[in-house]
């Protein structure tokens, strides 16, 4: 009889033991379950709140505007490349037109200027206006380098003259000569010898020499 009482006993401990795990278990479960929902319910919250809302949509909005930057400077790159080849295949063609008829009879360069030397005779102005209408002018003397170039053709008008004020030499740019060094030895002399020419193979061969004479000229163009 005993015995009998005494498993009665132990089994019920046992129940009772399960049932006391059961019933921790089923709070841990709850417990967790009641973390989880405060969890989600404040992190809804914070979703809904005005400010975060307000922040996400001015970042959506300045990343829009950083797209739409970034798109216009591409674009406005693109055109003012596509401008500049336009402009610049226009030029080329220009240049090209222009020393077509500079050199339609002929032409030679010299450092950054191209030279028409005419095989014909003309006074002072008729020379000077042939170069004009090439798109030119009588050539202007700016070294000493371009000086030795022109004085291999002996016998050819520049543009250089004194018609203005006697005795103040210009050339045809309206600049006023500031050396002497290109002088032959005595010139200028004479008053009525307004133009100046090219004399002898020599690298001072300036000559003044009346703007009536015929002679032949050396027209300049700018590269």
């Amino acid at each position: 009889m005993r015995e009998i009482v005494f498993n009665a006993a132990e089994e019920s401990d046992e129940a009772v033991e399960r049932m006391t795990v059961y019933e921790v278990e089923d709070y841990h479960k709850g417990h967790n379950s009641s973390l989880n929902a405060g969890r989600a319910l404040r992190q809804n919250t914070l979703d809904q709140q005005p400010g975060r809302t307000s922040f996400r949509a001015v970042a959506v909005c300045l990343a829009l505007l950083c797209i739409l930057l970034l798109a216009g400077i591409i674009g406005l790159g693109i055109f003012t490349l596509q401008n500049y080849n336009t402009i610049w295949t226009e030029r080329r063609k220009e240049i090209l037109d222009e020393l077509s008829s500079f050199c339609r009879d002929g032409c030679t360069s010299f450092n950054n200027s191209f030279y028409y030397i005419s095989s014909e005779t003309k006074n002072w102005e008729d020379s000077r206006q042939d170069c004009k209408e090439r798109g030119a002018d009588l050539v202007i003397v700016n070294s000493k380098e371009e000086q030795a170039f022109i004085s291999s053709y002996p016998q050819h008008w520049i543009g250089l003259n004194d018609r203005e004020d006697e005795g103040t030499w210009k050339w045809v740019d309206g600049s006023v000569l500031n050396s002497t060094v290109f002088w032959r030895k005595g010139e200028p002399s004479g008053r009525v010898k307004d133009c100046v020419g090219t004399l002898y193979r020599e690298l001072s061969n300036w000559n003044a020499i009346s703007c009536t004479s015929l002679r032949s000229w050396i027209c300049e163009k700018l590269d």
